[in-house]
């Protein structure tokens, strides 16, 4: 066989991955790869470990931007040209009632988990929170932070338990979807502490099914942050930092 035979049969291969009946899945699958990518320079870890930027407000802030066109805005827009709607994404109230209660057994079970966890030995008082000890200086600026980091996990959980999900559902099946998104949410968390990357297959799993148990996006959304800001007030209390 010719390097041109070669050439060709690795052609054929590759167009094969793309059957044209489900081209849109593939294009979505391909530009969901791209802007998780976009997202781990620009947004997470970036902030830190690659451009070792203070933990202040305006580099946090500068984060939650690059979180919110990478993974919110240019996905939905994406939705929309080709043809979905943001609904059946998750963007949508969905089941309330089990909504709230999903949200509550979480957070009954994952704030003692995630204060006891929140020592400096974890790794995690390195990094958060995020914008720095200002997060504790008064409850206005706490309220403040709640508010904009709100806007964080929203972006996060639209991309991974609404656009990435419901992408790879068409072709994978919803079952191996809900893994596949939680491999990806888990890789993005590489490079942060170890406790919370081994915490994030998990919680992406179960983040993923309330999502899908709901039909909303909302619910993972408000466990998450629930999560995040119960360790940074237990980081920034354990330090002597919270409300001085």
């Amino acid at each position: 066989m010719s390097l041109g035979d070669v050439l060709k049969q690795l052609l054929r291969d590759f167009a094969g991955l793309f059957e044209s009946e489900d081209a849109r899945s593939w294009f979505l699958i391909g530009t969901a790869t791209v802007l998780q990518v976009a997202f781990w320079y620009l947004a997470t870890p970036g902030p830190v470990l690659l451009r070792f930027a203070p933990r202040t407000l305006p580099t946090a802030a500068d984060g939650i931007a690059w979180t919110l066109a990478t993974l919110l805005l240019a996905p939905a827009l994406l939705q929309l040209l080709t043809g979905g709607g943001l609904k059946e994404l998750g963007f949508r109230l969905g089941d309330a009632r089990l909504g709230l209660r999903a949200v509550v057994v979480s957070v009954l079970i994952a704030v003692p988990l995630v204060a006891l966890s929140s020592g400096q030995a974890s790794g995690l008082a390195s990094m958060y929170p995020w914008a720095g000890a200002v997060v504790g200086s008064s409850v206005l600026a706490l309220a403040a932070w709640a508010l904009l980091y709100s806007a964080y996990y929203l972006a996060f959980e639209f991309f991974y338990r609404g656009f990435l999900l419901h992408a790879l559902a068409r072709p994978f099946g919803l079952t191996k979807a809900l893994w596949l998104q939680a491999m990806a949410a888990t890789l993005i968390h590489l490079g942060k502490p170890l406790p919370e990357a081994l915490a994030a297959f998990p919680a992406s799993l179960l983040f993923g099914v309330i999502a899908v148990r709901t039909r909303s996006i909302l619910y993972p959304a408000a466990v998450h942050l629930v999560v995040g800001l119960t360790l940074d007030v237990a980081i920034l209390a354990r330090q002597g930092l919270l409300l001085p």
